[in-house]
């Protein structure tokens, strides 16, 4: 079957010019309202997305799903990608963070010591960038294809220049890959990386999530083993209304590991990675946003 970057990318320019005009010139309540027929569109006309959606509520729930839920997934996400647009333009003043762990990623950085965070799509990273960066001066890079995501970037671009110009590129060779991220690791950067999607080629790990076989990607793993770099597991999950939760979670303190462990440990990894974000999935459970059938693309390989 096709990989999930084949999947039309209906968060396409216009979809997100509307969002981010809403957003910052109407303000949240508008936004809010807007989400509504936004989702109830995306019910009626993403039919793949649809039943994505329900497989993985299905799983995360354990009951029968209906409409209700999938609409309601539907319009979660379109109200995080909202408040995405709202965080880049700086106003975080408008949403009450609740935080957990922060004081891991501020000792880092006082060390001047770069990590690897790894983030998802569950909730919203530019939620979890306001308190890591902005109060401390944290500096974070992100890790995006921006040959897949090009509306993304131009909203990035637009809204916050200085974010886009220190984006790391995923769609290099991994070679000049490891290079860049190695880079801003040795430099204290802290480097945010998806760690619940594969991008096409990239080597897989198949774990238990929610109940099923499913593929995750090993490379960060595998670059944090090779750079020796800290790894950090990051939350930032909505919880209604203008409350987001943020958590941070130690997973490695970038211990050189023995060439002959490194796939054991690799493995271990990965399924306590899984573990943690099926924890917040079932707690938080229309807050994951991959909208394809994760576990059919994990049996496929990712190709």
């Amino acid at each position: 079957m096709a990989h999930w970057s084949e999947q039309q990318e209906r968060a396409n320019v216009f979809w997100l010019s509307i969002l981010s005009w809403s957003a910052t010139v109407l303000g949240r309540g508008f936004l809010r309202v807007l989400c509504a027929p936004i989702a109830l569109f995306f019910l009626i006309t993403a039919h793949k997305p649809r039943d994505a959606s329900r497989h993985y509520l299905k799983k995360v729930l354990m009951r029968r799903v209906n409409l209700w839920d999938i609409y309601r997934h539907f319009y979660t996400f379109a109200l995080v990608s909202g408040d995405r647009l709202l965080f880049l333009n700086g106003k975080e003043d408008k949403f009450e963070l609740q935080l957990e762990g922060e004081e891991i990623v501020q000792n880092y950085s006082a060390a001047g010591r770069g990590c690897i965070l790894l983030v998802s799509h569950l909730g919203s990273f530019d939620a979890m960038r306001v308190p890591a960066v902005e109060t401390e001066q944290i500096p974070v890079r992100i890790l995006i294809d921006k040959q897949h995501n090009p509306a993304a970037m131009q909203v990035i671009e637009a809204l916050n220049p200085g974010m886009a110009e220190q984006a790391i590129d995923a769609s290099v060779d991994s070679t000049q890959l490891v290079l860049s991220i190695g880079e801003a690791c040795a430099a204290g950067d802290m480097v945010g990386i998806m760690a619940d999607r594969a991008s096409r080629g990239e080597s897989l790990q198949a774990v238990d999530f929610l109940g099923e076989s499913a593929n995750f990607p090993r490379g960060p793993w595998l670059m944090a083993m090779v750079l020796k770099a800290p790894v950090i597991v990051c939350f930032a999950v909505y919880r209604g209304g203008n409350r987001y939760s943020v958590h941070f979670r130690e997973v490695s303190d970038g211990a050189s590991v023995p060439r002959k462990e490194r796939q054991a440990r690799l493995e271990s990894a990965t399924q306590r990675y899984a573990h943690e974000l099926e924890q917040m999935a079932r707690a938080h459970p229309y807050n994951w946003f991959n909208f394809y059938d994760f576990w059919l693309d994990a049996s496929t390989s990712g190709h």
